[in-house]
Parts: C-alpha cells; sequence; structure tokens
C-alpha cells in the first residue's frame, strides 16, 4: 500500500477545486484502508498472543504428563528391583521346596503358587515399566515440539507488531501533509461520509425500538468502556494502561459479567448477527471479513466508542457504516 503524494496550491482555481476534493477523497479513502489494515494486523497480533497462550497451557499440562510418567517410571523400577530380590531368593532356594526333596508336600504348593504370581508380578512390572518409558519418549517429544510452536508465534507476533509500526508511520506521514485548503476538502469528506453513516442509520433504525434498561449487561458494559475514555490505545492491551479494541470490549463486557475471548474475529464470531435495523445501545459493531480487522461498541444516538489505533486514545465517535463494516453484534447472556 503506498501513499501518493498530495500537491497543494494555496488558491486553486476553479478547474483545479475539482481535482483537489478528488484527491482529499482519495487520500481520505487511502488513509481509512491504512487504518483498516492496521488494525488487522493488530488483531493478528491478539490471535497469536491468543494462540501463544493455548500452547503454553497446552507446555504446562505436557510437563504435568511427564512428571506423572517420571513417577511412574520411578515406581516400576523400585517394583523391579524388589521383584528381582524376591525371585533371586527364592530361586535359590528352589531345591529345598522341589517336591522329590520335601516332605510337606502342601509346603511345596504353596510356595509354587507364591513364586507363580511373583513372577507374573515381574512381568507386570517390566511391561509396564517399557510402556511409560514408551510414553515418556513421545511426550517429550510433543513437548519440544509445543516449544517450537511457541516460539514460532511469538515471532509471528513480534513481526506483525514490526509491520503495523511501519504502516502506522505511513499513516501518520499521510496525514502531516494534510494542510491548507486541501485540508478543507479533506473534512469535508470525513463530514460527507458521516452524514451518509447517519443517515443510513437513522433510515434504517425505527424510532420505537425501547433501548435496554438501566441495569442491563449492556448499560453496565457501556459505562465500564466509557471509563476507559483517554486511556492510550497499547497492542494486546487489556488494562487502565493500555487497550486494543477488543480488549476494550472484552473488559466493557467483563464488567457486566459476560467474558468475549481478546480478539475481535473471535468475538464475531461468540455474538449474535442482528440486523442493522435493530441496532441497540451494546451491541458491537465489527469490521473486516468475520470482524478480524476492528470492533467497537454502540453506545446509542449514532455513536459508538472505541479504542481506534496506535497513537490514539480511547473515545466516542459518530457510527461508521461505510469502509468495512461486517456486521452488528450482540453479546450472548
Amino acid at each position: 500500500m503506498c501513499l501518493s503524494t498530495v500537491a497543494i496550491s494555496a488558491r486553486p482555481s476553479g478547474a483545479s477545486v475539482a481535482s483537489e476534493q478528488a484527491k482529499a477523497t482519495d487520500l481520505l479513502n487511502k488513509i481509512n484502508r491504512i487504518n483498516a489494515h492496521v488494525e488487522f494486523l493488530g488483531q493478528k497480533f491478539d490471535l497469536a498472543q491468543i494462540k501463544l497462550q493455548r500452547v503454553r497451557n497446552e507446555i504446562t499440562n505436557t510437563k504435568t504428563v511427564v512428571a506423572e510418567i517420571k513417577r511412574n517410571v520411578a515406581k516400576g523400577q523400585l517394583q523391579l528391583r524388589s521383584d528381582a530380590v524376591f525371585a533371586y531368593v527364592t530361586n535359590g532356594s528352589a531345591a529345598s521346596n522341589n517336591p522329590l526333596f520335601s516332605t510337606n508336600a502342601s509346603k511345596v504348593g504353596a510356595t509354587n503358587v507364591y513364586n507363580q504370581l511373583a513372577e507374573g508380578n515381574i512381568s507386570t512390572t517390566l511391561a509396564n515399566l517399557k510402556n511409560y518409558r514408551i510414553k515418556l519418549t513421545q511426550e517429550r517429544s510433543l513437548l519440544a515440539a509445543e516449544d517450537a510452536q511457541a516460539a514460532s508465534a511469538t515471532r509471528a507476533a513480534a513481526a506483525s507488531f514490526h509491520s503495523a509500526r511501519v504502516y502506522q508511520a505511513s499513516l501518520k506521514n499521510a496525514l502531516a501533509q494534510v494542510k491548507g485548503q486541501i485540508a478543507t476538502y479533506y473534512a469535508q469528506a470525513q463530514a460527507a461520509a458521516a452524514a451518509r453513516d447517519a443517515a443510513t442509520l437513522n433510515n434504517a433504525v425505527p424510532s420505537n425500538i425501547t433501548p435496554p434498561p438501566p441495569d442491563s449487561k449492556a448499560n453496565i458494559a457501556i459505562r465500564a468502556a466509557e471509563s476507559y475514555l483517554g486511556v492510550w490505545y497499547a497492542w494486546g492491551g487489556a488494562s487502565r494502561s493500555g487497550v486494543d479494541c477488543s480488549g476494550l470490549v472484552m473488559l466493557a463486557y467483563e464488567a457486566a459479567g459476560i467474558y468475549l475471548p481478546h480478539y475481535s474475529g473471535a468475538q464475531y464470531a461468540d455474538t449474535m448477527r442482528v440486523p442493522l435495523s435493530d441496532i441497540q445501545p451494546g451491541d458491537l459493531l465489527f469490521y473486516g471479513y468475520n470482524g478480524d480487522e476492528h470492533v467497537a461498541m454502540y453506545i446509542g444516538h449514532g455513536m459508538m466508542i472505541e479504542a481506534p489505533y496506535t497513537g490514539a486514545r480511547v473515545h466516542i465517535t459518530p457510527i461508521r457504516l461505510g469502509y468495512g463494516f461486517a456486521g452488528l453484534g450482540r453479546p450472548r447472556g
């Protein structure tokens, strides 16, 4: 994605007005595309973090399995030593238990039965020990593979972060070029897009929709989200020190007792699809394919709250239904 240089004219002639307006619109579209791509990378970073945490949990579970196997191996080895000592001792006294030399037949029978049981224990112990060793080798191999997977996920997350920072720098550079008359046209293009979205919403939503009651989970989530106003956007953030778009939504609904994953695509999958005509405060607006770029929360009156992108703070802004809008989601519960 490249950014064209914006030519600036202090006093555009009538012939150049349309050209500069077109440039302002084009710049707005490019910035929207860059914003969407940055958000997409940010959400991919969140997804990588989720996968990394899952792998770390698997590694922890595997270590637990390995530890249990080691205990079983040690137990089997101890039992095997005991059985070997017993076998050696009983074998040494076999002659005295032979019916040809013994005067007590019942003693011989009992001893032989006991010897057979002991030998059976030895066979079982050896078989179990062999199985445990095989399983131990398999689990160690699995652990090594999981370690490699975790390292790969970490590298992928770092690469996504770096790429997003590069795109963010390009975005800031494009915004820095917006000066003079073209800045006015750019603002007009933004206002026109916002007006179209507002008109779309007003035409889609009937006036008789009853909003959720004040103590509803949706309104609890809205109040929780608004408590983060002014907090800086942070990659993978989910705290007062910084949040990203899905982190803000996750924390807001967590305050209402609804738990959503820290990834907009997963939040899209975990919520119910609702039509625009049924939009209510607390509903989530998703952007990108299956919500994999961005998520924001509708708070009513045509406004939404979001953690937009790196270098910006959590803010309330007019609803966006244009570029990249994928649909609405309503949290279950």
